[in-house]
């Protein structure tokens, strides 16, 4: 998965524009939102979903579709379109009765689809809702509002080749050892590999007490940056002396270390499911394993931010109700587990994690596991200033500056860049 950091600032402009006024379209009576009487509206003839365009995924949620008409007799239209292209297009789609009921998105854009009103809050009960992880709710939850149903869940994790590794590294010093043992940089041999940015550092920023965010009782406290406290810089000076001590060349690059352990050259990759069938492919899924990342020295299990992607509702559909049901179905157990055995991605179902289908699977037990340990991608708008800044951190951080610094530096831009937005 691609993951993404927010809309460029022309295309909010853009969004903020078209977007819906809420205040007229609670004074519009909606003749098929009718549940709060507690009757169920009529079905409607059909419902219109866009999907990411990818022939895989598409394949299976159209059958997941076909079935959804089967049992309810209610049509559903899909309409592919790239992640990227959704919000501005449902912006203008939308108002001129062309767009769609349910959508599919990252649950890092919820914060700006909120503040646009591109997504409608979902009316659902406890009992609906119970069987998602905690996590996948908190990602799609802002300001208290509920506006999508998890689908997939990600996160990084390890693969490592079982020719050079014949076990995963349970501990911190375990992973060192392996790196200390297997790195010949003269060769391009590494026992360890990670790359210098945020989403992968994340890791050790937070693993001995650093934080993105504060949280309050409303969400995530903006103004509450925990990047560059005690914590977060001796996280940033243990990833740093990874490439300090030669373990991990500066000049490392997703390409050049996705080629590497293609090549056999690396006992353990940090990277994300994505990589299971290219590595597979590479030295034989028989030699390649997955593991959660490694207790650190405090006794933590190392966290990771985990994204989901999910079924958000049109503000402007005009069958909201159904619409709901849609989506409960897609998320159902059986429609979830389908899903995953046509596409490999994961569910954001607590059970569904635990699993023999995935639990005893060797190439994807490991992210499962680590999905526990991690925590949701902030999902408001003004996550996209703390990786453009800690972006910049990590190249700085892999080239020896000095690490207090670098970490203070990021985050007083972070803060004049949030300031900036509000």
């Amino acid at each position: 998965m691609k993951y993404h950091y927010g809309l460029i600032a022309t295309s909010c402009l853009l969004l903020m524009a078209c977007a819906p006024d809420r205040e007229e379209e609670a004074s519009v009576e909606d003749p098929d939102n009718t549940e709060s009487e507690g009757a169920e509206p009529d079905k409607p003839d059909q419902l219109h979903m866009w999907i990411h365009d990818n022939d895989e995924q598409a394949n299976a949620i159209e059958d997941m579709a076909s079935e959804y008409t089967e049992a309810t007799g209610i049509e559903v239209q899909l309409t592919r379109m790239n992640y990227d292209d959704q919000a501005e297009n449902i912006a203008l789609d939308g108002p001129a009765g062309t767009g769609p009921d349910i959508y599919f998105k990252p649950h890092d854009y919820t914060g700006e689809l909120a503040v646009q009103s591109l997504a409608e809050p979902l009316d659902l009960d406890e009992e609906q809702l119970e069987r998602f992880t905690p996590e996948s709710l908190q990602a799609m939850t802002y300001e208290g509002e509920l506006y999508g149903l998890p689908f997939v869940s990600e996160t990084a994790a390890l693969l490592y080749n079982v020719e050079l590794v014949e076990e995963a590294p349970e501990t911190i010093e375990d992973l060192l050892l392996i790196a200390e043992e297997l790195t010949d940089a003269g060769n391009d041999e590494y026992g360890f590999l990670t790359v210098p940015i945020y989403y992968y550092s994340h890791s050790f920023i937070t693993g001995y007490g650093g934080y993105i965010f504060g949280e309050n009782e409303s969400g995530y406290d903006v103004g509450d940056v925990g990047l560059a406290n005690d914590g977060a810089i001796e996280g940033a000076e243990r990833f740093q002396s990874l490439f300090e001590d030669g373990l991990i060349p500066s000049s490392i690059n997703p390409e050049i270390q996705d080629g590497l352990f293609a090549e056999g050259k690396i006992g353990v990759s940090h990277t994300g499911p994505w990589n299971i069938n290219p590595y597979g492919e590479a030295i034989g899924e028989e030699n390649l394993r997955s593991a959660p990342l490694p207790v650190l020295e405090n006794g933590e299990p190392a966290s990771s931010l985990v994204g989901f992607k999910s079924w958000l509702l049109s503000p402007y559909s005009e069958h909201q109700y159904w619409a709901q049901d849609l989506m409960l179905h897609l998320t159902s157990d059986e429609q979830n587990m389908s899903y995953y055995m046509a596409t490999g991605e994961m569910p954001a179902v607590s059970t569904l994690l635990e699993a023999p289908e995935i639990a005893d699977d060797e190439l994807m037990s490991g992210f499962a596991e680590q999905i526990v340990n991690g925590e949701p991608m902030p999902n408001v708008p003004e996550i996209d200033p703390v990786f453009g800044a800690m972006g910049d951190a990590m190249l700085f951080l892999a080239d020896g500056e000095d690490a207090e610094e670098i970490m203070t530096e990021a985050v007083e831009q972070i803060q004049q860049d949030i300031d900036t937005m509000n």
